[in-house]
């Protein structure tokens, strides 16, 4: 009975420092879910790469989106996973929130096709997929394991709640003080990654940042609806980071959501002083 009673009040304890700290409680359990999955095949060796299938990255990348219902459960019970829910599968959003991810993609498919029919067919291979699976069904599995997987958590869990007390600059950079250093396992195996040299590492952190600004104003904008941000998520992925977009799509991309991150950060600082 000691035994017992010892346990349950230390699940009450738990349960209760995740109901006064969930944005902590989500984070450490997102870097858990995660980092032990990537931890163990970056020490395995071996490398990720685009149309190869194992090592693969991809179920890791769905640790926020567990992190963040295991914490809504225990913080909010039923009623937050059914709001939670809700949001994840919020396709009304205006023709204008569907506009901004409609014009990433097909933008940046031109610019791919463009390239020329090498670099064209090479549009839908991802790091991690096989490439036997075909492009519907590659985007499809980038769509849930990535899109949904990561904004789940990033977007639909600590950007909202962040969002109920501060401006959105500041929850795109603290979302990104986070969401920047829980892929860093990814340097170690992932062949894109691995390639990077220090000033494309800097490059890269400042794209997250962007990209940071660009889907906190998008998951704001739209009611709150990470349908929509896991959407721009996985078009950006697959319009940046393929070998089909590499040169001039990939680079167009990344500057207009650069551009795009500096106009947003700038409107906001005016919407705050105007408002003080």
């Amino acid at each position: 009975m000691e035994l017992e009673s010892a346990m349950r009040s230390a699940v009450d304890d738990v349960r209760g420092s995740i109901r006064s700290h969930p944005i902590a409680a989500f984070a450490v359990l997102a870097y858990t879910l995660s980092w032990g999955y990537w931890i163990p095949l970056a020490l395995a060796g071996g490398t990720a790469e685009p149309g190869v299938g194992w090592p693969s990255h991809l179920p890791g990348l769905a640790g926020p989106a567990i992190a963040a219902v295991l914490v809504t459960a225990v913080v909010s019970g039923r009623t937050g996973l059914a709001d939670l829910w809700q949001r994840l599968t919020r396709w009304r959003v205006g023709w204008w929130w569907m506009a901004v991810v409609a014009v990433l993609a097909a933008g940046a498919l031109a610019l791919a096709v463009a390239g020329g029919p090498d670099e064209s067919g090479d549009l839908t291979l991802y790091n991690g997929v096989g490439a036997g699976l075909g492009p519907f069904v590659t985007i499809a599995v980038v769509f849930v394991v990535n899109g949904v997987g990561e904004e789940t958590g990033w977007r639909g869990f600590m950007a909202d709640r962040l969002l109920q007390r501060h401006c959105l600059s500041s929850v795109a950079l603290l979302v990104t003080l986070v969401w920047a250093p829980w892929h860093l396992p990814l340097f170690f195996f992932v062949g894109s990654f691995e390639s990077f040299s220090p000033v494309e590492i800097v490059g890269w952190t400042l794209g997250l940042t962007a990209g940071s600004f660009v889907l906190t104003w998008l998951y704001r904008g739209s009611g709150a609806s990470i349908l929509l941000v896991a959407v721009w998520h996985t078009a950006f992925n697959f319009t940046s980071g393929t070998p089909g977009t590499r040169g001039a799509a990939a680079a167009t991309t990344s500057t207009l959501v650069m551009a795009g991150a500096v106009a947003i950060a700038a409107a906001d600082w005016w919407t705050g002083r105007r408002s003080s």
